[in-house]
């Protein structure tokens, strides 16, 4: 399966101290193809150039734009009922898509800083406006060549996509073709939801994947079939990435080091 990469998020290393310039070199050094690159700044404030020479220095490329910090540090998100809160989570967004330009990445992701952790409308209302941002979202894919990847996620995390069924609904309403649905295989496994069946369902709408294991332990530390899932994706033809997104406890790099080998057997 030699089109699927293998990545990292840079969150992993976010409480570390080190760089993104120096998590790049983490990545070439621990044999990764990529990276998810999170910035807990404004992105008009995330200074571009000095990871952008690093990412050339070590041939390490950018997997997807995060936005886990859109929602977690500055509160925004696109599904909220408020309008300013969508503006601004907006202007968040365009400036996402214009370092993605620079740094030749073509994915922005997005868990909470799509939908929340918690409805501040009615069901019908929050659905009605995550369609529309949507579309909006899908506009500005276009402007930039971009594809805009959500992320469901289990019931403790969220309450509007729980599940890779709700997020086809959507995306079907939605319908555009640079709007894709993203799986974690940990929320996939909270809500109980049979990892194959997960997805097949998703299918050629799935763009982008996280791996961790059950209560976001290193994959092959818990109880996941990891085996099932990546025989599933070989099944559909997948070829994007696999980003590494756990809770490292101890040595980061030894175990982003196990993990890569341990996803590598299962190739």
């Amino acid at each position: 399966m030699d089109d699927l990469k293998l990545g990292f998020s840079t969150v992993i290393y976010e409480n570390s101290g080190l760089s993104h310039q120096q998590i790049v070199e983490k990545a070439a050094f621990l044999g990764y193809q990529g990276i998810e690159l999170n910035f807990k700044e404004w992105p008009t404030d995330f200074k571009v150039d000095s990871i952008k020479n690093s990412l050339q220095e070590y041939g390490i490329e950018v997997a997807a734009i995060g936005t886990r910090h859109m929602y977690v540090t500055h509160n925004l998100y696109l599904t909220s009922p408020k309008l300013k809160v969508r503006r601004k989570s907006f202007e968040y967004l365009t400036e996402c898509m214009k370092i993605a330009d620079e740094l030749n990445c073509n994915v922005v992701q997005a868990g909470w800083a799509f939908q929340g952790s918690i409805l501040e409308a009615s069901y019908n209302d929050a659905w009605k406006i995550a369609v529309n941002s949507l579309k909006d979202v899908s506009n500005l894919c276009r402007r930039y060549n971009k594809i805009f990847v959500v992320e469901f996620a289990c019931k403790q995390n969220a309450q509007l996509l729980n599940t890779v069924d709700e997020t086809l609904r959507m995306l079907d309403e939605v319908g555009e073709d640079n709007v894709f649905v993203m799986i974690d295989i940990y929320h996939v496994q909270q809500e109980n939801y049979p990892l194959g069946k997960c997805v097949h369902k998703a299918n050629k709408k799935l763009a982008y994947v996280h791996l961790a294991d059950n209560e976001r332990l290193p994959p092959g530390k818990g109880i996941i079939n990891f085996k099932e899932f990546i025989s599933a994706l070989k099944e559909i033809h997948y070829n994007g990435y696999l980003i590494m997104e756990y809770e490292a406890k101890s040595d980061i790099d030894k175990s982003l080091k196990d993990v890569l080998n341990f996803i590598k057997q299962l190739l």
